[in-house]
């Protein structure tokens, strides 16, 4: 859930490409046999091609990858995984433990916001012998032992390895880069390997093996139980909606003088509101300012917490067993008023958020050898050892306060000039390049395809451009441009001057 927290989310985890987490140390795999056959014959190997596109020239991508994963079989003949083992795919075969044999699977459904994903293979054949794992009722308790099951690298058999919960907790997820969702810290090392393997505990699965920490021993992490089971319910209408965003940022309440400005009671306890998202759920209902007493009936004591199944919880975990299209209860303290709203969780999508991108086609616009793109994770990403030009700099600075800014009320997504494919139409133009476009031709630019209409209609024969936070004008002969575009396309070996149109 990108559920805006008053804590640091500075946790920096590290998702391993392709698989992570191998639970080493307190057993090898002679254990293996301690494991009914029929959840090991269960335990699938994944063998992966991926490409990623190149976002800094948008119509290639990058050298392809060759990888391994895990995953397991579940209900409906089909397999769970982590999504980032399965993203950008080109190829994908799956493999069962003792058969040497390589089955052809595609990908049913992929939840980038939780990192889960489910396969489904045609060949019946692959499902023979094999049993759907038993999920359990409930999550392990801290100290409990727990089994990990999977292909880490360093052998091509089966690797049965266990490790005890050390945590249960909120952390980020790393393959979006910005969800956070419940997680269960295991004191175990991490090797690569091992993403998408079932953590077992009493022989019915927990947890899902999935990241760690880049710089720490013995630590990995996992996603548990309630996090499997809000993925495989929103997928059982064919569809992945994702999770609701309340969308806010809160501040505890256990300062006494923040607590008597606020007017309350000293027994009353909840966070009170820093910032509502545009973009959330509750952007029409809630406001900056108020204080959550109670979520769906249960009290927020002034820590953010909630008791629920006798542990105290983030009350955000109670947002993250909702579906899109539930609804929550809230009781507000509102300027000396209590108020009981009903929150439809139903928020728009949010082009501002910048999760990072998987499984899509960049879009990109080359008019003049100038290259446009909207602004996204993975260039910003490209940019780290760019130096720190004003550009750049307003680049991320748009990445992280759009919408606190407002500025999410001029632009559908920004349009940034990412490159010059050097050409004599296009000279002295490179002060332009991660510049922001805010108007083309006298038409304010939204988005990319405003962009390409304007360039349709120039002014007295020139194509004028203006950047934000530029005084000086991009200007380019209309005439020269059209001249130049087929041999620029030639030249930089581009398939097509442009791609609008997304995809896969």
């Amino acid at each position: 859930m990108y559920f805006i927290m008053h804590v640091s989310t500075s946790i920096f985890l590290r998702a391993v490409a392709l698989a992570t987490l191998l639970m080493t140390g307190m057993c090898d795999n002679a254990d293996a046999s301690a494991i009914p056959r029929s959840i090991r014959s269960s335990i699938v190997k994944i063998h992966v091609t991926t490409q990623r596109p190149d976002y800094t020239m948008p119509w290639q991508g990058v050298t392809p990858a060759n990888g391994t994963g895990s995953g397991f079989v579940i209900g409906k003949k089909r397999i769970l995984t982590n999504a980032h083992v399965v993203s950008d795919i080109r190829s994908l075969q799956v493999q069962k433990e003792g058969d040497p044999k390589r089955y052809h699977a595609s990908v049913a459904f992929s939840g980038h916001d939780c990192d889960l994903a489910v396969l489904q293979v045609e060949n019946d054949a692959f499902f023979e012998g094999t049993k759907p794992l038993k999920f359990a009722k409930e999550i392990p308790q801290l100290s409990d032992e727990v089994t990990v099951l999977g292909y880490p690298m360093g052998g091509s058999r089966i690797s049965v390895t266990r490790g005890v919960v050390s945590r249960i907790d909120y952390s980020i997820y790393t393959h979006s880069g910005i969800d956070q969702h419940l997680v269960l810290q295991v004191d175990a090392a991490i090797n690569p390997g091992n993403s998408g393997g079932p953590i077992l505990f009493d022989n019915r699965v927990v947890g899902l093996a999935f990241q760690g920490l880049a710089w720490a021993e013995n630590i990995g992490y996992a996603i548990p139980l309630p996090v499997l089971r809000h993925f495989l319910e929103d997928v059982e209408d064919g569809r992945y909606h994702g999770y609701p965003e309340l969308g806010a940022a809160f501040m505890y309440t256990r300062n006494p003088a923040l607590r008597a400005d606020l007017g309350l009671a000293e027994n009353r306890t909840g966070v009170v509101l820093t910032y509502v998202d545009p973009f959330g759920s509750g952007a029409d209902l809630i406001d900056t300012g108020d204080v959550i007493l109670t979520i769906d009936g249960y009290d927020i004591a002034n820590d953010g917490t909630v008791a629920l199944n006798g542990n105290r919880v983030l009350f955000a975990e109670l947002l993250e067993r909702k579906q899109w299209g539930d609804a929550v209860k809230l009781q507000i303290w509102r300027e000396g008023k209590f108020l009981a709203l009903q929150v439809p969780l139903k928020n728009p999508h949010d082009p501002f958020i910048f999760r990072s991108i998987y499984d899509e086609i960049p879009n990109y616009l080359v008019r003049g050898g100038l290259v446009f793109c909207p602004l996204t994770r993975e260039y910003l990403r490209s940019l780290a050892g760019a130096g720190r030009g004003k550009n750049t700099q307003q680049l991320t600075y748009v990445s992280e306060y759009a919408k606190v800014d407002g500025l999410h009320e001029e632009f559908d997504e920004f349009v940034v000039c990412i490159r010059r494919l050097a050409h004599p139409v296009n000279t002295y133009t490179d002060e332009f390049i991660n510049g922001i476009v805010v108007e083309a031709n006298g038409k304010k630019i939204r988005n990319l395809q405003d962009l390409k209409e304007a360039w349709e209609r120039p002014k007295e024969g020139f194509h004028i451009i203006r950047f934000a936070g530029m005084d000086d004008v991009l200007i380019l002969s209309a005439k020269e441009a059209a001249a130049s575009e087929k041999a620029i396309l030639s030249r930089y070996g581009l398939p097509a001057k442009e791609n609008l149109g997304g995809g896969n």
